[in-house]
């Protein structure tokens, strides 16, 4: 086989990959989890710029593990048990909190003329902190990435660029589910209806919370 063949090979190989990986991302991305629910909750109760502002900080969450793929550091959090547990433990307590917010705020709302202010920067922190914080997300990369990227020299910019893609799908994602959670928040208002939704997106918070304590590294 010629030089230009084995391109060629090589070449073919890698869109094949990329759908694959694509394929896969799209059923990530649409899979609930803490990104989508915080988007959703956030522009459901307090509009799109604060959904928005949640999806930005999951898009720099996803700059961060970039980053650590392309340093080679994002098997560290797999080789190094311990302080996969701490960053696991601090991610479920994380989640905890957010949940109990959210269901104190649905079990007692505060009267229309004293609702607090939620200080601009909270969703995208939150974002921020709640995608770095989860360990299972640097473990899913590190278990999927090494099935299409292999071990050469290449290997850590192919993955930043795999896991760009994820992110990529993501924002296009979250920018839908945002829009239309506003335009259902702006239906039903501060109404019960919105209150048992901020309920139950607390309980599922809860309940991420307790399956990230109880995950276990790969």
């Amino acid at each position: 086989m010629t030089k230009e063949e084995e391109d060629e090979t090589d070449a073919m190989l890698t869109q094949q990959s990329l759908l694959a990986w694509t394929i896969l991302s799209i059923g990530l991305v649409l899979l609930p989890g803490p990104d989508t629910m915080l988007v959703a909750g956030h522009a459901a109760r307090r509009g799109f710029r604060a959904g928005m502002a949640a999806i930005g900080g999951i898009q720099l969450g996803g700059l961060f593990y970039m980053a650590l793929c392309g340093f080679g550091f994002l098997s560290v959090l797999n080789a190094v048990p311990g302080l996969f547990m701490v960053v696991k433990i601090a991610g479920a307590i994380y989640l905890l909190w957010l949940g109990f917010q959210m269901l104190r705020g649905a079990v007692r709302p505060a009267p229309a003329g004293e609702q607090k202010v939620m200080p601009a920067g909270a969703p995208f922190r939150q974002g921020f902190v709640s995608t770095v914080l989860n360990p299972k997300v640097a473990v899913f990369f590190l278990a999927a990435l090494a099935q299409f990227v292999g071990t050469g020299p290449n290997a850590p910019l192919h993955g930043v660029l795999l896991i760009a893609i994820v992110y990529a799908l993501g924002l296009v994602w979250c920018m839908a589910l945002a829009a239309l959670a506003t335009h259902a928040g702006r239906k039903v208002g501060q109404s019960s209806a919105m209150r048992w939704f901020e309920g139950a997106l607390g309980v599922a918070f809860i309940g991420l919370a307790g399956r990230l304590a109880l995950a276990r590294n790969a």
